[in-house]
């Protein structure tokens, strides 16, 4: 399904004379940039993000440029060290290089993507600058319409569907200057917290996670620099977590679902992924709008993320679940995550333990029935027209993964059902808020166990969010040890609207650790 990346050489010569010139006008040489450290964070007191070079990684002007945050890479392009041809170009032929192993990627628009790269090095050249998404590399989940660009929410039912417009996400991150590098995988329709064919890059005999599995497999592999994700039971937070990348879900209704593929109508969230908070805030700023095409789009200011990344711990409350609860889940999950919490504390922060309301434990199955009806009521067309067309059954894969099953049985739920499950939302979402008025964040686990391993604790701390539509950000917060290697995520979430503050503890906690100095190797 991947177009072939095979560029004429007439196209390889434009782009090294391109190249060239850009460097000769920069007002900053490209020497100058070499001995600045891998890792630069745009001066902001970051962690540095990147480890010495992989064996497997492009070495175009002695940098990996693929493996540059986002915010290093914006600050190099922004000050003419870096040409957005020669960025695109090392994305593209580290995609080429490891997405057959990886799978990461359903379409990859490799002339459109060198194309809007000439075109921004030209922007940047003549002075226009449009912000620190400009000539950068992402992504999109292949759940957002792409005019021109096929979208087939990895399923034959969607396979020659060619959308005449973008979706919102997409069309604001063109206008602030990204560049489409190609659309990621997913499972089909977005069902399920499991990516069929994306390996997971610390360990490619593991899975992703899901649903968003390819933009996470992309990203911790180098293939690509940002990406969105879609969240309706933990799909962004999930892979974000079982990958070692940063995933936030935005409050619902932050940023607009218009032209995205759903799920649930109320539940969706789309929101960003990266390699660091800093990337994420710098994405949610362009992603985070009104839309009136939305009908769930909320109307509020739009901070500056970024600029208010950097605020104080000390004397913030943290309320973090009781033990009978963290006892279910894996053993190198809860040690990482207690780790966490001190790591904060020794911050200033100060953690108590929560009793959590009943309706926490129902949560889950309320938001299950309104997800899948939903669902049914999308996929009723489909199903009169191309039921054959879904994929069969696999019971390899979660009973959840089961598409064509799992809308049937949301056909088969009643109305009553679904409105006691909404009535029952209102009275969750209202404990909530009681609940989060006691504390200033809600730390959790970000997933049960590493990729592939086995826990199931009554309360995930998963769906419960986008039941509530409360922000939650999974970042990296430590590795397994049995088996040893595989990233483990934690989970900071407030109260809505609190984005900037959940961005901005999750940077406080990236500051703190070294997490993200570690990469995979792939071999070859």
């Amino acid at each position: 399904m991947q177009e072939k990346m095979k560029e004429k050489k007439s196209l390889k010569k434009e782009r090294e004379a391109s190249r060239r010139s850009f460097l000769k006008n920069s007002a900053t040489t490209l020497t100058g940039a070499l001995l600045a450290p891998l890792a630069e964070s745009s001066g902001s007191g970051a962690v540095a993000q990147s480890s010495p070079p992989q064996s497997n990684a492009p070495q175009s002007s002695g940098l990996d440029l693929p493996s540059l945050t986002l915010t290093a890479a914006a600050e190099r392009l922004r000050k003419r060290q870096l040409s957005p041809v020669e960025l695109t170009q090392a994305v593209l032929d580290r995609i080429e290089r490891l997405n057959p192993r990886i799978g990461a990627f359903i379409t990859v628009t490799a002339e459109q993507a060198l194309a809007s790269a000439r075109a921004a090095e030209q922007e940047i050249r003549q002075g226009r600058y449009k912000g620190p998404l400009h000539g950068i590399p992402v992504g999109v989940k292949d759940t957002h319409y792409t005019a021109g660009v096929r979208t087939t929410a990895a399923s034959r039912v969607l396979s020659d569907f060619v959308p005449d417009f973008d979706a919102t996400a997409v069309r604001r991150l063109r206008e602030a200057g990204a560049i489409l590098i190609g659309k990621t995988n997913l499972p089909e329709f977005s069902f399920g917290g499991y990516t069929p064919g994306t390996n997971n890059p610390w360990n490619l005999s593991r899975n992703s996670g899901g649903s968003s599995g390819g933009s996470a497999a992309a990203l911790a592999s180098g293939m690509l620099i940002g990406a969105t994700g879609g969240d309706t039971s933990g799909s962004i937070r999930n892979p974000a977590a079982t990958c070692g990348v940063v995933g936030h879900k935005p409050t619902f209704g932050l940023v607009s679902r218009y032209g995205v593929v759903p799920i649930s109508w109320t539940l969706d969230h789309i929101g960003p992924m990266a390699k660091t908070v800093e990337d994420c805030a710098i994405l949610l700023r362009v992603l985070a709008a009104y839309d009136p095409n939305d009908s769930y789009s909320v109307e509020v200011p739009v901070p500056d993320y970024p600029r208010l990344l950097r605020k104080p711990v000390r004397g913030l409350r943290l309320g973090i679940p009781p033990p009978a609860i963290l006892a279910e889940f894996h053993r190198d999950t809860q040690a990482a995550f207690r780790e966490a919490v001190r790591v904060l504390e020794g911050l200033g922060a100060r953690a108590q333990e929560v009793t959590l309301p009943p309706s926490f434990e129902l949560a889950a199955e309320a938001q299950t029935i309104v997800r899948i009806c939903d669902a049914a009521a999308y996929h009723r067309p489909f199903l009169k027209a191309k039921a054959e067309q879904y994929r069969p059954d696999n019971p390899a894969l979660p009973p959840v993964s089961q598409v064509r099953t799992t809308v049937e049985a949301g056909s088969l739920l009643t109305a009553a059902q679904y409105l006691k499950a909404q009535q029952f939302r209102r009275v969750f979402i209202r404990e909530c808020l009681e609940l989060y008025a006691t504390f200033d964040f809600f730390l959790s686990p970000a997933m049960p166990a590493p990729a592939d391993e086995q826990a199931a604790p009554r309360i995930t701390f998963r769906s419960e969010y986008n039941l509530n539509g409360f922000p939650a950000i999974s970042i990296p917060c430590g590795f397994s040890t049995s088996p040893a290697g595989l990233p483990i995520g934690l989970q900071i979430s407030a109260r809505p609207f609190r984005d900037a503050e959940v961005l901005a503890l999750a940077y406080a906690y990236e500051s703190a650790t070294d997490w993200l100095r570690r990469k995979p190797v792939i071999s070859g």
